[in-house]
């Protein structure tokens, strides 16, 4: 398969590199949130699927479970499982990373399983449940959590994860993370080599088809980026931060009108790439250290300062002009942390526009009126 067919496995859910997986009889975990341990996944030999709300055309069947207060990038998952857009999954893994999340573990176990076509009563459901602060005593909640995890895929899924399984694992998904970084710093250079959709693409598809597959379609992305002529012809370079963006179209707009996305801080970029795990020593305890310690999001409610400080290495080393901030509505996190950077930045002369929108963007015309103002108010 070529990269665009790694490219359009961002736009679909079901794609053939699972297709080819499946065939294999091996295992899809789909799961929610970036502190669900990758490395144990593919050490248990089971390909991780990012949750998306991608194919989604509105939350008709899931608005009869949530209500209309719930985050829409929530509901579209639910109303794609009502719908058996992801009935390719073999198991889900679902964790406390906010309310809404929280929630749809309960809705999955009360009023998914053996009620919709495609999922019955034994199909794999597993929680985690995460430290919300930074403390000595989270880190061993959070190393018995992914031991207890770990038991549960040997027995659900009769593998064998060993100590030198991990260690393999740690370093394929280390060489992921050290792909994306190198094609982060192509970004932030004076006249980057790739604009802020194609790099987005490139981080929901990474998190769309096994690990392997993503290593080798970015190395061979990043051969081919570095021969090619800079971008020049932008007017102000914008870093994002807020909610989940699983759909580059708010990106493609903010570059339409101007701007070029040369940094940002989602779960959908550098915050999931930006940290390693040790490759040295006992395997679980490096695991561990690296979700409990990496940059955190809002979810982490005693780690806004340092959240601050990686925000403003960025701002500094992608020389970023302003910030768009972006929440979902009815994502308190993003919608606080977001309000915070507003003031905060005005010490540091930054400006920022903070949005709140719908999940599905329904209206792109306003979306592009603000951005363009913004970016006119910079220029």
């Amino acid at each position: 398969m070529t990269y665009e067919d790694f490219i359009k496995s961002s736009e679909t859910l079901f794609n053939p590199f699972i297709e080819d997986w499946k065939n294999s009889n091996k295992q899809v975990m789909g799961y929610y949130c970036t502190y669900i341990p990758e490395e144990i996944l593919h050490a248990g030999n089971i390909m991780g699927f990012r949750m998306r709300g991608t194919e989604a055309e509105d939350t008709s069947k899931a608005d009869s479970i949530f209500t209309q207060f719930n985050c829409s990038y929530v509901k579209a998952t639910l109303d794609l499982t009502m719908n058996q857009k992801y009935k390719f999954l073999d198991a889900l893994t679902i964790m406390n990373s906010c309310d809404h999340v929280r929630r749809i573990y309960d809705i999955w176990k009360y009023k998914i399983l053996g009620k919709i076509n495609g999922i019955d009563d034994n199909f794999p459901l597993f929680f985690l449940s995460i430290p919300h602060i930074i403390t000595d005593h989270g880190v061993e909640w959070l190393k018995e959590e992914f031991k207890i995890f770990m038991t549960n895929l040997k027995k659900k899924f009769k593998v064998n994860i060993t100590d030198e399984e991990l260690k393999d694992s740690i370093k394929v998904l280390n060489q992921n993370r050290r792909l994306l970084k190198e094609l982060h710093k192509l970004r932030v250079i004076n006249n980057p080599k790739i604009n802020g959709s194609e790099a987005h693409k490139i981080n929901i598809a990474n998190n769309s088809v096994p690990k392997e597959i993503a290593n080798y379609e970015i190395s061979s992305r990043l051969e081919f980026l570095k021969e090619r002529d800079g971008i020049s012809d932008y007017q102000v370079r914008i870093l994002i931060a807020g909610s989940l963006i699983d759909d580059t179209k708010p990106i493609e707009i903010i570059e339409d009108v101007g701007g070029l996305v040369v940094s940002d801080l989602l779960c959908f970029g550098f915050r999931n790439f930006r940290d390693l795990t040790d490759e040295k020593g006992d395997p679980m305890d490096a695991i561990v250290s690296r979700y409990y310690h990496k940059i955190s999001c809002p979810r982490m409610m005693d780690d806004h300062e340092k959240r601050f400080e990686v925000l403003k290495d960025q701002i500094k080393s992608a020389r970023v002009d302003g910030i768009i901030g972006m929440h979902i509505e009815f994502c308190d996190l993003h919608g606080c942390e977001n309000m915070l950077y507003e003031h905060e930045l005005k010490d540091l002369d930054i400006p920022m526009l903070n949005i709140d929108r719908d999940y599905f963007l329904r209206d792109p015309i306003r979306f592009r009126t603000r951005c363009e103002a913004f970016i006119e108010q910079i220029r």
